[in-house]
C-alpha cells in the first residue's frame, strides 16, 4: 500500500472542532518545532509545560510529531502503540492518576543508561510519553533523565490563551501571481499560507496535503482539509507544510482572525475552547437524535449516557473558567472524550462487512504475533492483509524462493515461521488472513532495501526507456525496481510464489498491489524496455518499441502502451488461475491507487474478486467519489471495500472512524492502511463505534454474511421497527417470514440457481416494502434501512453467484 458522505458520518462538531482546539492550545503560539526553554511553574505558559515533582519545568515542543534534536515531544494514544523513536534521547512514560492534569511516571529510559532500549516506548491508553531528542541549544533529554523518576507525580500546564501570526504567500493566487504554487492544485505551494476569497471561485481547489479554515465576520466558523467551499461573505485560509502545521496549531472554530499588512493573526482562549465544545456537543446530540429518528440500530442508551456525562463535564468547565483555567481545560478534555464516545456509540455497526487492516509484520516470535492479533481483534478487525512478500523477501520459508536462488525467508524473521504463527493467531481470533504482496515492485532505494531479486537476478528487472539496452539495475524515477513481466522465469517465479503462500497456509486470499508500472508521463521514464519486452513486441508488430515516441507517432506509442498493459493483464490472469486452481475459495483482491491502476482496473473484471480502491485523502467527498467510480467500473460481481489511510497519515482515531463512514452507502466494508500506525485510541474508537461487535467477512463468506444479515434484520424488525411503530404488525410479520424463507434456501451449500432465486426473492420483498411505504404501512426511515439491507444482501449473493464464492 502506498504511503502517499453520508448521513451516518461521524459529526465533525466534536471530532474536528473540539479536539483541534485542545491540540492548538497544547502546541501554543510559537508552533511546532521551536526549541524548548525552561519556564517558571508560577508564570502563565505559552506552550504546554510539564512541572516535575521537584518543581522544575520544561515546555513541550510538539504533539504526535517527529522528534527533532533538542525537542520535547508528547506522544498520546492517538499516535500509536509506541513512539517509533530511536534510542538517541530519553523517554518517560506517564499514566493518568485520576486527579486533574496530574500524571504518574511509570518508566524513564535514556540513551546514557539504557542504550538501545531508550526509545520506542509503549504509549499507555490513559496517558502519554514524553520523548526528548538529544542535545540542541537546550537539552530536554538531560531534564527528562535527571528530573523525572518512576513513582513521581507531575503536573501538565497548558496555555490558557493563544495568539499567533503567519505571513500570507498570496491571496486568490494565479500561476502568474504565485509561481511557486503554479504546479499544484489551487496554486498553493509548499509551506504556503493562502487566502481564498469569492473572487477565486467556488472552492479552493486544493489537494489533501494541508488544512483549511473558513473565516466569516472575522471568526473561524469551520475547518476543512481540501477543496473547501469559499463563503460569499468571507474567505478560506489554506496551509501546506509549515503553514499547515501553524494553521493546525492555531485555527479553531470560534477563534478571532485579523489580516494586516499581509500577515494573518489568530487568537483564542479558554472561553473559545468551552464555546467550541458546546457547539460540538450540540452537533453530536443532534446527530444522535437524527440517527435514532432514522431507526438506525445502534447503542443509543450508551450514546445518551455519554452525552449526559459530556454536558455535566462541560458545566464543570464553565464553573472553573476564570478561577482555575487549567481545571477548565481539563474538564473540556473530559467532555470531548465523552462526546466522542456518544458519537461512536450512535453509529450503527454492520454484522456483515469487511473490517480490515493492512499490516507490515515486525514481530520476532509467535508470542508477539499473538499479542498483535489480539489487539486487532479487540478493535473489531475481521480481516488482516498481511505483507507476505515485499522487496523480494517472503515472511515464511519459501521453497519457491530457494529454487530460484533467493533467500528462503526475510532475514529478520528467520528464527520462526512467521506466516504460520500469523495464521494460527488469526484463526484463534476469528480473523481472515490475506497475503498482501508488493507485486511488480521488487525492491527500492527508499529505506526498505533493494532486496535479493535486484542483487541476485538483475536480469529479472524491467528497464525504462532511458536505460534500454543496458544490463545495470537502475531504479525508476520514484526509486523503485520493477519486475520484468515478459521475462518467462521472473513471471513463473511470481506465479509460483503467490500460489505457494496461499495454498500452503490455507489463507483467505491474495491481495496484490503494484501490479502495474508507474507512469509519470515522461516517455524516457516509462516501462518496460527490457530485451525480452522489446523482442516480444517486435515479434508481434515488427517494430522495436525503443524507436517509438509519443511526439513522433502518438498512435504507435499508444499501441505500445496497450501492449504493456496487456502483458500486465496476462500476469494477473495467470496468477489468478494458478491460485484458484490450488485454492478455489481464495479471494483474489486488488488495491488500485489513483493513476494507471485505478484507470485500468476494469480490465481485470474477470480476474479480481474484491476491489479495494486506495481512497487515500482527508476529503470525505473524494473518498466517496473514488469508491463510486470503482463501483461503476467493475461489472463482474465484485465486492468493493474502501481503502483508507487515516492511520498511516496519523489523522487520529476520531477521523479514522469518520472515514469508515465516508462511502458506507456504497461499500461493503473498509480496509485501513495501516495497523502499524494504530494505537490504543483507535481500538477504543472503532470498537465503540462502527466495528462494535462481530461481523462476517462478505468477501470470504458471502453466504454466511447474507444469513447473518437476514438474522439481524429479522431481529431488528421485531425489536426496533415494530416496537417503535415503524411498521404495521402484519407487514413486519410477512417481511420477516419471507426473509427467513430466503435464509433457509441458503443453507447447506446453495447452488448458483438457488443464489439467483434468493436474489429475485429479495427484489420482490424490496418491491413489497416500497408498496407498503407508499401505503403508509412502513415508515420512510424504516423502508430506507431495509433498502440498505437488501442492497448489501443482493451484492453478497451476486458476488457468490458470479465469482463462484460461497
Amino acid at each position: 500500500m502506498r504511503a502517499r458522505h453520508t448521513a451516518t458520518a461521524t459529526p465533525p462538531g466534536v471530532v474536528g472542532r473540539v479536539a483541534r482546539t485542545l491540540v492548538a492550545l497544547a502546541l501554543a503560539a510559537t508552533g511546532v518545532g521551536v526549541a524548548a526553554v525552561p519556564a517558571s511553574a508560577q508564570d502563565p505558559v505559552d506552550r504546554t509545560t510539564v512541572v516535575a515533582a521537584d518543581g522544575t519545568t520544561w515546555a513541550i515542543d510538539a504533539v504526535n510529531a517527529g522528534r527533532g534534536v533538542g525537542q520535547l515531544v508528547q506522544y498520546t494514544p492517538d499516535y500509536g502503540f509506541t513512539t517509533f523513536t530511536n534510542q538517541w534521547g530519553a523517554e518517560a512514560v506517564l499514566e493518568a492518576t485520576g486527579a486533574p492534569n496530574t500524571y504518574r511516571v511509570t518508566t524513564v529510559v535514556s540513551a546514557a543508561v539504557d542504550g538501545d532500549g531508550a526509545g520506542n516506548q509503549p504509549i499507555p491508553a490513559d496517558g502519554f510519553v514524553l520523548s526528548a531528542g538529544p542535545a540542541g541549544d537546550a537539552d530536554p533529554a538531560a531534564w527528562v533523565a535527571g528530573h523525572l523518576a518512576p513513582g513521581d507525580e507531575v503536573t501538565v500546564l497548558r496555555p490558557t490563551s493563544l495568539d499567533g501570526s503567519y505571513a500570507l504567500a498570496a491571496t486568490d493566487p494565479t500561476p502568474e501571481s504565485n509561481p511557486d504554487g503554479a504546479p499544484f492544485p489551487g496554486y498553493r505551494g509548499g509551506d504556503q499560507l493562502i487566502q481564498y476569497t469569492p473572487v477565486f471561485g467556488e472552492t479552493t481547489g486544493t489537494n489533501e496535503w494541508g488544512s483549511e479554515a473558513v473565516v466569516q465576520g472575522g471568526v473561524i466558523t469551520a475547518l476543512g482539509a481540501a477543496s473547501t467551499a469559499i463563503p460569499q461573505d468571507g474567505y478560506v485560509l489554506s496551509g501546506n507544510g509549515l503553514a499547515d502545521d501553524w494553521l493546525r496549531a492555531h485555527a479553531v472554530v470560534g477563534a478571532s482572525v485579523e489580516i494586516t499588512d499581509g500577515t494573518v493573526h489568530i487568537s483564542s482562549n479558554v472561553g473559545t475552547s468551552i464555546d467550541n465544545a458546546a457547539r460540538g456537543l450540540a452537533d453530536v446530540a443532534q446527530t444522535v437524535t437524527a440517527r435514532y429518528d432514522a431507526f438506525e440500530d445502534a447503542d443509543f442508551d450508551g450514546a445518551n449516557a455519554a452525552l449526559a456525562e459530556a454536558n455535566a463535564l462541560l458545566e464543570k468547565a464553565r464553573v472553573a473558567q476564570g478561577t482555575d483555567d487549567q481545571l477548565a481545560l481539563y474538564y473540556v478534555d473530559q467532555a470531548t472524550a465523552a462526546a466522542n464516545t456518544a458519537s461512536y456509540r450512535s453509529i450503527p455497526a454492520r454484522v456483515a462487512e469487511s473490517r480490515g487492516v493492512w499490516y507490515r509484520p515486525e514481530e520476532k516470535n509467535p508470542e508477539a504475533v499473538e499479542a498483535t492479533v489480539e489487539a486487532m481483534a479487540s478493535a473489531g478487525v475481521n480481516e488482516v492483509y498481511l505483507q507476505v512478500l515485499s522487496g523480494g523477501y517472503t515472511i515464511y520459508p519459501s521453497a519457491v524462493a530457494v529454487a530460484h536462488g533467493l533467500p528462503a525467508v526475510r532475514p529478520d524473521l528467520a528464527g520462526y515461521d512467521a506466516l504460520a504463527a500469523w495464521k494460527s493467531a488469526a484463526d484463534e481470533n476469528g480473523i481472515e488472513l490475506h497475503a498482501w504482496i508488493d507485486g511488480l515492485q521488487v525492491g527500492n532505494e527508499l529505506g526498505d532495501g533493494i532486496g535479493p531479486i535486484v542483487q541476485q537476478h538483475p536480469e529479472w528487472l524491467a528497464v525504462d526507456r532511458a536505460h534500454a539496452g543496458t544490463t545495470t539495475a537502475t531504479p525508476s524515477f520514484n526509486g523503485f525496481y520493477w519486475l520484468d513481466i515478459t521475462d518467462p522465469v521472473a513471471r513463473q517465479y511470481m506465479i509460483d510464489v503467490t500460489t505457494e503462500m496461499v495454498s500452503r497456509y490455507d489463507l483467505a486470499g491474495l491481495n496484490h498491489d503494484y501490479m502495474r508500472y508507474w507512469d509519470n508521463g515522461n516517455a524516457q521514464d516509462s516501462y518496460n524496455f527490457s530485451d525480452d519486452s522489446r523482442a516480444a513486441y517486435q515479434a508481434l508488430t515488427g517494430v522495436d518499441p525503443v524507436t517509438l515516441s509519443p511526439e513522433a507517432d502518438a498512435a504507435a506509442w499508444e499501441r505500445w502502451k496497450a501492449f504493456v498493459s496487456s502483458e500486465e493483464d496476462r500476469l494477473v490472469r495467470d496468477i489468478f488461475r494458478s491460485v484458484k486452481k490450488a485454492a478455489p475459495t481464495a479471494v483474489v483482491s486488488n488495491a488500485p491507487e489513483v493513476g494507471r491502476e485505478n484507470a485500468e482496473i476494469g480490465r481485470w473484471n474477470d480476474v479480481v474478486d474484491v476491489v479495494i480502491p486506495q481512497a487515500y485523502t482527508a476529503n470525505l467527498d473524494s473518498i466517496h467519489q473514488r469508491v463510486e467510480w470503482i463501483q461503476d467500473t467493475m461489472t463482474g460481481g465484485q465486492l468493493v471495500y474502501t481503502g483508507l489511510s487515516a492511520m498511516y497519515q496519523r489523522f487520529g482515531s476520531a477521523r479514522t472512524v469518520e472515514q469508515t463512514q465516508a462511502a458506507r452507502d456504497l461499500d461493503e466494508g473498509s480496509v485501513i492502511f495501516s495497523w502499524g500506525q494504530a494505537g490504543p485510541a483507535h481500538i477504543a474508537a472503532l470498537s465503540n463505534g462502527p466495528w462494535r461487535g462481530r461481523a462476517v467477512s462478505p468477501g470470504v463468506h458471502p453466504v454466511e454474511a447474507t444469513r447473518a444479515l437476514i438474522d439481524d434484520t429479522v431481529a431488528t424488525i421485531d425489536e426496533l421497527y415494530l416496537a417503535r411503530g415503524g411498521m404495521k404488525a402484519n407487514i413486519a410479520k410477512q417481511v420477516g417470514q419471507r426473509l427467513t424463507s430466503i435464509k433457509a434456501t441458503l443453507s447447506n451449500g446453495p447452488t448458483r440457481g438457488q443464489l439467483n432465486a434468493a436474489r429475485k426473492q429479495l427484489a420482490a420483498i424490496e418491491e413489497k416494502v416500497e408498496r407498503e411505504r407508499a401505503a403508509g404501512n412502513v415508515a420512510d426511515a424504516v423502508a430506507d434501512r431495509l433498502g440498505e439491507t437488501f442492497r448489501s444482501a443482493t451484492a453478497f449473493l451476486t458476488y457468490a453467484s458470479e465469482r463462484g464464492m460461497r
